[in-house]
């Protein structure tokens, strides 16, 4: 049952000495209040702060009839699986002539195609598709997204089976269990996130009191972002194979093949500490990592033999700054260099017929996870070695591993390979 009362809140005295009129809208045991134009000065009011005027309960009756007017029309079944936040948004709608309409999967659409990275696109399209399947439909006014519909969601994605393409088989068949993806709702939430969020930004004008999307749903549910779930990004050995022994006359791809070996053969190095290094000396690239600012994440990565070729075509002797001087010729800033880095790695990928792999600079860092697994080491270990954020939480609790054990890790995967 939906309720309406005529109130004024305590505090929401103003400066003038009077306080606006509201009505309370009630739907099972939750209240929202909408504001009126409606103003009760001191002696409008009882000392318990009920309202006494006779005009200002006329008037904020008919209101509140005009209300239950918008609610009787509304079918009891539409009703059942909504909350108070729905049935404001319909009283405002009716009232105000606001039928604002927008389908999330077509704003979703557009929202993709503003994106530059193709494996951002593709992330997006498989949260809208999973999306798709929990609803078997494929339309959603942005508005009927609830909480309540979004934890819906996340449960139906983990209890979904996985399926992943097998290159051998040459067809999608079902993940094993131990091997699934873990926290995969909390990641197609997140990009799901990002799209509403958008649509928040191009739709509502706050400054003229336009709101066409009040709610924001995502933002009260606790996500599990998976640290050491390397599977999904990670590359087949055969394709990494095949970059290490990669040959090409293409300067700018040579450069691009070069820092995803290096970052690779750096125990999944990221581009932000490559870019930023500074020149050293020794077999020894101590840092600590830019995303971390916890001294705790010191990085004493040994650099092994098999990548000083691929390290020595990166850097400049006469440059004095940057340790790894090709990457700041190829982009001013880190992101532009991201971004060209990305752009070259497709470039070779086209080249060698490669353009369903898709993947980026990052995928070095997560096939080095994925492999330091396959090698039979627990997840913990491997979150360690790439310095991850839950890892250090853990190290306060656990022992840590020796840096001598996580470079020993390191060797074990670079010699899994064949090297020039």
């Amino acid at each position: 049952m939906i309720t309406f009362k005529a109130i004024v809140i305590p505090n929401h005295k103003r400066d003038d000495g009077t306080y606006p009129v509201k009505i309370r809208v009630t739907y099972k045991r939750v209240s929202r209040r909408l504001k009126t134009t409606l103003v009760c000065s001191s002696t409008d009011l009882t000392r318990s702060l009920k309202i006494k005027n006779a005009d200002i309960i006329s008037k904020a009756d008919e209101l509140i009839l005009k209300m239950r007017n918008v609610v009787k029309d509304i079918s009891p079944f539409d009703l059942e699986d909504k909350d108070v936040d729905w049935v404001v948004r319909k009283i405002k709608e009716s009232l105000s002539g606001d039928n604002f309409k927008l389908d999330f999967f077509e704003w979703g659409q557009k929202y993709i195609k503003q994106t530059k990275s193709l494996s951002t696109q593709k992330a997006y399209e498989r949260a809208l598709n999973a999306l798709e399947r929990f609803l078997k439909k494929r339309e959603l006014d942005i508005n009927d997204i609830t909480k309540m519909m979004l934890l819906d969601f996340m449960e139906f994605i983990d209890k979904e089976p996985k399926m992943h393409y097998d290159r051998k088989l040459k067809k999608s068949v079902e993940t094993e269990k131990d091997k699934v993806a873990k926290a995969s709702s909390s990641l197609h939430l997140m990009k799901l996130q990002h799209i509403f969020k958008a649509a928040k930004e191009r739709y509502n004008d706050e400054d003229s009191g336009v709101i066409h999307i009040p709610k924001s749903p995502f933002d009260s549910i606790k996500k599990v972002f998976p640290s050491g779930d390397y599977g999904q990004d990670a590359l087949d050995k055969s394709i990494m194979q095949k970059i290490i022994l990669a040959k090409t006359d293409d300067p700018s791809v040579r450069t691009a093949l070069d820092a995803f070996i290096v970052s690779f053969g750096l125990m999944g190095a990221n581009l932000a500490d490559l870019y930023l290094a500074s020149p050293f000396q020794g077999d020894k690239w101590v840092y600590n990592r830019k995303k971390i600012t916890s001294r705790k994440a010191e990085m004493r990565v040994v650099i092994q033999p098999q990548i000083l070729p691929y390290l020595e075509r990166l850097q400049n002797s006469d440059d004095n700054e940057w340790w790894l001087s090709e990457l700041h010729r190829l982009g001013a800033k880190k992101h532009t260099c991201n971004e060209k880095l990305n752009d070259y790695l497709r470039r070779w990928q086209k080249s060698e017929g490669l353009e369903s792999e898709d993947f980026t600079f990052y995928a070095a860092r997560h096939s080095w996870g994925q492999y330091a697994r396959d090698l039979g080491n627990d997840l913990a270990s491997v979150n360690e070695c790439l310095c991850h954020k839950d890892s250090l939480e853990m190290g306060r609790i656990y022992a840590s591993l020796s840096w001598e054990q996580k470079n020993d890790i390191n060797k074990a995967v670079l010699e899994s390979f064949v090297w020039e």
